[in-house]
């Protein structure tokens, strides 16, 4: 059937922009929801098997939020965006721990949670966002009526403007539909009644696809506001306290991790290849919870040897590098954050990046010598690539 040019034409971007979207999904997203819910069902794990006291011994809380801030302007190209207050509002399903335990008493007692949220940007360039984020609280003061606490999560995020070269061209923080969240939070809280609690909180949201699609400036917003909880069941519940213990072996160990990233060649709408990357460490435990390790990291990317290819046509150098690296691994249960700088000691292509990086990583440890690994690896606030690996212990 012949079809006229301009339709043809429809279809084809109609189709591209698809596939585009399904890459993204397939890359990014599907990983990073594979995570979450091993996250998710590893932290519940952690208070449910045959150590932990029964289920009764969990109380749950559902807690609403509104809040409204700004837009950081940590890059300059995103200036133009940053002419409104953004707004929303945060609903979460927490889980208070009383120490079944030991990780939940050496940390003071947690709350585990997962939120779902809305943001408007109040900008039709930005358009709307929404995130699913599992989350840990973790409490700085525990008094009778009254609490302060810290919040970390991460999770999945959709766009309802992402950049488009044709009919969003200025957006150039959000390079995707589909991207990664990180919420960061410090939240002060008082209880009204036994079952009802208000707070005041100021949070950090950072939005960002790991320059698997550009542009990709992402989005950081700094926002305050007003949250309501209620709670099931809080009466009668005491805190467990443990014996404390000490790890007792503290032998040096040995850690493989092969790992894989995508990124876009281009500096926008152009094809997304791979890097691959090998990290091999040695760590040491310091305690149950702190383990530090140093190691190098070997890059074979073939993303950037296109770029290499497209920017200085018969541009012969050598696109692969490597480097040393230095970080800490902060042990809750069977999740582990890590935290590395790495240092490249071997990078003949230099027009990109500094020769310093760091690289911020979730480990969940299906096993003693196995754990999934996503991590991101980033220059300052400038992202390169999101890492997704299989860790091996030796």
């Amino acid at each position: 059937m012949h079809l006229p040019g301009k339709l043809r034409s429809l279809l084809a971007q109609f189709t591209r922009y698809h596939f585009i979207q399904l890459h993204i999904i397939k890359q990014l997203c599907f990983p990073m929801f594979c995570l979450i819910v091993l996250l998710q069902s590893s932290l519940l794990a952690q208070s449910t098997d045959h150590e932990s006291f029964p289920a009764s011994a969990y109380t749950s809380q559902i807690e609403g939020s509104l809040y409204k801030g700004f837009i950081m302007m940590h890059d300059e190209k995103i200036g133009h965006l940053i002419k409104s207050h953004p707004q929303g509002f945060r609903i979460s399903y927490i889980r208070n721990t009383y120490g079944a335990k030991y990780w939940e008493q050496a940390y003071g007692y947690p709350d585990l949670g997962i939120s779902f949220s809305y943001q408007n940007y109040l900008n039709p360039i930005l358009g709307k966002s929404l995130a699913i984020v599992p989350f840990l609280n973790l409490y700085l003061y525990r008094g009778k009526i009254s609490s302060l606490s810290g919040s970390l999560g991460t999770g999945l995020a959709y766009h309802t403007n992402p950049h488009d070269q044709k009919n969003n061209n200025s957006n150039l923080a959000l390079g995707s539909s589909f991207s990664a969240a990180l919420y960061i939070a410090l939240k002060y809280q008082v209880s009204i009644t036994n079952d009802l609690s208000a707070g005041m909180f100021v949070h950090m949201d950072h939005y960002s696809n790991g320059a698997i699609r550009k542009p990709n400036s992402g989005i950081n917003l700094i926002q305050t506001g007003a949250s309501f909880s209620f709670n099931f069941q809080k009466q009668g519940h005491q805190f467990q306290k443990w014996p404390k213990k000490t790890l007792t072996n503290k032998k040096f160990y040995l850690t493989l991790l092969p790992s894989i990233s995508f990124k876009e060649v281009g500096r926008g709408g152009g094809v997304i290849h791979p890097s691959y990357n090998l990290n091999v460490s040695i760590n040491h435990p310091l305690s149950w919870f702190h383990t530090i390790n140093f190691g190098v990291d070997g890059f074979y990317d073939i993303a950037l040897k296109k770029w290499i290819e497209e920017d200085t046509p018969g541009n012969t150098t050598d696109f692969k590098s490597a480097a040393i690296t230095l970080g800490h691994q902060l042990m809750i249960g069977k999740i582990s954050f890590l935290t590395q700088l790495g240092y490249h000691v071997y990078r003949p292509y230099t027009g990109l990046y500094s020769d310093f990086y760091q690289r911020y990583g979730l480990r969940i440890h299906l096993h003693p010598h196995i754990a999934v690994s996503g991590s991101l690896k980033t220059y300052l606030g400038k992202a390169e690539h999101v890492e997704w690996g299989l860790l091996f212990r030796l």
